[in-house]
């Protein structure tokens, strides 16, 4: 059973326990610092509490989450002067570690990861000192999701990662003392020489960016490969988590990279990158949308009902269709799937359009499950999974996933949308990687219109399982021969058996025991020696994900393999893939690069992803054979024991906290300020902020240490971002029809019951709406070098026929930053009436669908004679008049949506039928009026282009007549 929770039920923060009740501490300042590299991150994040008592502190507790995946590599804490550097240990040994150290009076810090959820952290610090400063820094490393709404890269940093404190006091003091100092974010961007920054910009707050240099570098060189954005708040709470959009060119570039452990003898890392460009023939499979209509979801519930809206009216013909509702429980529109056809299409749109946040708690694994079982077991099945929630027992839904998808041998996808920033990313990631779909975040303020399309269109590409890597080595340098070498990577996962033989020998060193033993005694306890586990050698090639996960065009999709000592000692010169399809072999050979330096991201970001499947279920452990039986198998009881094994060596070998392996961190001794600490030379003070600096040394080459060339020049673009500060309407119109509602965090804990289960939630109670934030100055903000002129094309016109924005308010406040010499930069930020420098802000570029509720797009308005078409009104009549093969039939609402009469399209377009000119007037419309918006309607567009031509006749003479009516 899977019970819910939000992360806002963990308080997080810095606290002591006295018997029941908990004493927060202060928080004084919190700063963030991340390097962005390619498509990786690493930061460093600094929390500073301080312990105003006069006593000292046996311990401090310290609750926070961090981004599902990351790799922990770094956990540092200083208390007055004295600094303390952890290492990672097996989870109870590194707890036996820091008891003793407490218990002699040493200070000591431990950092944890959740069992129940893997984007939940616990540092516990003993013996605080009173009247000191406490200084926690975590380090970690992630990859950057691809952010489909903007093509680029999006970083995120929790909420809670700043969290907002109750009304708990510290002692008799005032609740003033949980007010703290500011929010610090700085984030450095270095691309590789062959990618130029477009764009830097926030959805949820705003942020001064600095184009040209970074800000360890200020002074260096302009370049458009690198970037600075920084963020400071007067506060340590963030109302939602911070977002970061880099859009960049030649990000798509398949690469290969190679990485010699700074440390660690012959150990080797391959990251390889691909985000697949290729077309096979669609399929009609099985579609279910799993939809969350717990009572969490009330603030989005008009986003989820406008989103399913336009999901199934792009949905193709052939396809089977259901939706699931659930919550506390679950319901399905149908008992079983029915076919995509106009009836069943008006009955799905009907039962949408009365959805309510009314479920009350968030229960998945039975509606999933039930999906599972409810399939047709000739088709392949598409499950989308759209939640703003979080549960507990995530290990419970992933093992029955694993179990389920295995059986179906491949016939089973899996995405998930998480809506909000209350959305576990291990939740929605885990159920992602454990399908074989992928993830996508639509955060408060943004549209998730052009993520569920996307996962759509991946949802018809052809399954395909049986993807392999391979990789080639040139040409030994010790040897003679003139070969190439290319091994198959997970060929090395079959495992010899050696102890059949060492069970039934009987070793003459040991010591015989006599079957009669004179002075043992009836009461005597027997001696118990833990039996060993099977040995199990690491595999010649390690790859993560064990198996690879279908790749979708368009979509990120990174492999990572470690080499072995066994492996051959030349450099591999190419990774190849490949694949079969029903349309022909696959296949596509990826130059490898050898980074110049040594270092350790690569091996720490694979040891992760490793750790992550093994948690999981899966990973190269579940692969693996002894002769012709599955490891599994052979070892029933001991499988599990086996997993966790491997995931404490690979955690403690690379460094990296996982489920069963904890940082921990010790000061040996009694003697002040002395510091004995056993720990690997690379996590010393001196070079703790080059750990991910993989092109020191080498200014002209690219942050990987490639030599590419520079990229053409090309006019780059920022834009100020519309929010507001609880999220806002997101539009340039001001509506507050579809504010996003604000939700006061609970500060309590959740309490288990007797039997050690999480309570059931209700969460059937509506969240409070915000106020509107008022109208807001409009600003519109391009990039400009340091001689003052605007960059050519930097700014992009309103279409003419947009609505004008309203009056603007005055503006308190609005800063405009002085270029720095050589750099451009640019900083857009505003206070609107009443609110703090989390104001709202105007975007440039006009959105459809933005700030109409879904009533007032449902139907059109009663007098249709005339006055101004609005665009957004237009596009979403013209989606809800479409019929399911694709095409439109003559109706007020459409001769609105157009702004032609039928008479005048027929007249243009003799000699065609009335539902083809329609149809013909609707997709020129499209294309004439809304090209800004074609993400949003582009299988709109597919579906009605199919029918046009399954008419017969000259399609494109018909076309180019009504063309000239728009």
């Amino acid at each position: 059973m899977s019970y819910a929770w939000h992360s806002t039920d963990i308080l997080c923060g810095c606290f002591f326990q006295v018997e029941y009740d908990r004493y927060y501490l202060p928080q004084v300042d919190i700063s963030a610092h991340t390097t962005i590299i390619g498509t990786s991150s690493r930061t460093v994040l600094r929390q500073t509490f301080e312990n105003k008592s006069k006593d000292k502190i046996d311990e401090l507790k310290y609750v926070f989450p961090l981004y599902d995946g990351v790799s922990v590599v770094g956990f540092r804490c200083t208390i007055g002067s004295r600094v303390i550097e952890g290492v990672v240990q097996e989870r109870n040994q590194a707890k036996a570690t820091y008891k003793a150290a407490t218990d002699r009076g040493d200070m000591a810090g431990l950092l944890e990861e959740s069992l129940s959820a893997g984007d939940v952290f616990t540092t516990r610090i003993g013996n605080v000192p009173a009247g000191e400063k406490v200084f926690v820094d975590i380090t970690y490393l992630g990859e950057l999701e691809h952010n489909a709404q903007i093509d680029g890269l999006r970083f995120t940093i929790p909420t809670q990662v700043a969290p907002r404190y109750g009304s708990m006091q510290f002692g008799d003091s005032a609740s003033s003392n949980v007010q703290g100092g500011e929010i610090s974010v700085t984030i450095d961007i270095e691309m590789p020489t062959a990618s130029a920054i477009k764009s830097v910009q926030s959805p949820s707050h705003p942020i001064a960016v600095s184009v040209g240099h970074t800000s360890k570098a200020p002074n260096a060189d302009p370049s458009f490969e690198k970037a600075t954005a920084s963020l400071t708040l007067n506060s340590t709470s963030l109302e939602t988590d911070f977002v970061l959009h880099v859009v960049a060119t030649n990000l798509g570039e398949p690469t290969a990279l190679l990485e010699t452990h700074s440390t660690i003898p012959h150990q080797r890392a391959l990251m390889t990158t691909l985000v697949p460009k290729f077309a096979l023939p669609s399929e009609k499979p099985e579609v279910v949308f799993i939809c969350d209509r717990s009572g969490s979801m009330s603030g989005h519930i008009g986003s989820l009902i406008s989103a399913l809206t336009l999901f199934l009216k792009s949905l193709p013909v052939g396809v089977k269709f259901n939706i699931c509702s659930f919550g506390t429980d679950f319901k399905f529109l149908w008992k079983q799937s029915k076919s995509y056809t106009q009836a069943t299409l008006d009955e799905a749109s009907r039962h949408v359009a009365a959805f309510k946040a009314n479920f009350g708690g968030t229960e998945m694994y039975n509606p999933i499950l039930e999906t599972f079982k409810r399939r047709f077991t000739d088709m392949n099945l598409e499950v989308f999974v759209i939640t703003d929630g979080e549960i507990w027992a995530q290990e419970e839904l992933f093992a029955m996933m694993n179990e389920q998808i295995e059986k179906a041998k491949g016939a089973i996808r899996v995405f998930s949308l998480g809506i909000g920033s209350g959305a576990s990313t291990s939740l929605v990631n885990g159920i992602a990687r454990g399908g074989g779909g992928f993830a996508q975040y639509v955060h408060d303020g943004e549209k998730m219109d052009v993520a569920i399309l996307r996962m759509l269109r991946a949802s018809l590409f052809p399954h395909i399982t049986d993807y392999s890597l391979e990789i080639k080595y040139g040409k030994c340098e010790e040897s003679d021969d003139d070969f190439e070498l290319v091994e198959k990577v997970n060929s090395s996962l079959l495992i010899g058996d050696n102890e059949t033989a060492a069970k039934t020998r009987r070793s003459p060193s040991k010591r015989i025991i006599s079957l009669f033993q004179r002075d043992l005694k009836d009461d005597s306890p027997p001696k118990s020696e833990a039996a060993p586990l099977p040995a199990l050698p690491a595999p010649r090639y390690l790859q993560t994900p064990g198996v690879i996960p279908p790749l979708f065009p368009f979509s990120r999709t990174t492999v990572y393999v470690l080499l072995s000592d066994t492996c051959p000692s030349s450099a591999p010169v190419a990774v190849i893939l490949r694949a079969t399809s029903a349309a022909g072999p696959l296949e596509l050979e990826i130059p490898v690069t050898v980074l110049r330096e040594p270092g350790m991201t690569i091996h720490q970001l694979a040891a992760r992803r490793e750790m992550k499947e093994l948690e999981e279920g899966r990973g190269w452990v579940s692969l693996a054979k002894v002769g012709p039986v599955a490891l599994k198998d052979k070892y029933p009881g001991r499988y599990s024991d086996m997993v966790e094994r491997e995931a404490v060596r690979i955690g403690t070998k690379f460094q990296v906290s996982g489920k069963w392996c904890s940082f921990v961190a010790v000061e040996k001794g009694n003697n002040g300020d002395e510091m004995v600490v056993d720990i690997p030379p690379e996590y010393n003070e001196s070079n703790i902020e080059d750990h991910m600096d993989m092109s020191k040394g080498s200014m002209s080459a690219s942050p990987y240490g490639i030599p590419l060339q520079a990229p053409p020049p090309a006019p780059m673009q920022m834009q100020a971002q519309n929010v507001s500060r609880h999220g806002g309407s997101g539009s340039s119109y001001g509506s507050a029809a579809n504010s996003r509602a604000h939700v006061s965090k609970r500060s309590a804990m959740p309490q288990r019951s007797k039997g050690g289960a999480m309570p059931k939630k209700s969460m059937g109670g509506a969240k409070p709406m915000a106020a509107p934030s008022g109208a807001v100055r409009h600003i519109s903000a391009m990039l400009t070098k340091s001689t003052g002129g605007a960059a050519p094309g930097s700014m992009r016109e309103a279409p003419s026929y947009a609505p004008s924005a309203p009056p603007a308010a005055p503006c308190p406040q609005a800063v405009a930053l002085d270029t720095n010499p050589g750099g451009v930069t640019l900083i857009a930020q505003t206070r609107g009436r009443g609110q703090d420098n989390t104001g709202a802000f105007e975007r440039l570029a006009y959105s459809p669908l933005d700030d109409f509720s879904y009533a007032e797009r449902r139907s059109a308005p009663a007098d249709t004679s005339g006055g101004e078409r609005n665009p957004v009104m237009a596009l979403m009549f013209l989606i809800n008049e479409q019929l399911f093969e694709g095409n439109w039939r003559w109706t007020p609402t459409l001769e609105y949506a157009l702004g032609i009469k039928a008479e005048e399209a027929m007249a243009a377009a003799p000699g065609f039928s009335a539902e083809m000119v329609a149809t013909a007037c609707a997709v020129a419309l499209l294309n004439a009026k809304l090209a800004q918006a074609k993400e949003k309607w582009v299988m709109i567009e597919e579906k009605a282009e199919t029918w046009l031509h399954a008419q017969g006749g000259d399609v494109e003479a018909l076309k180019k007549a009504v063309r000239t009516l728009f």
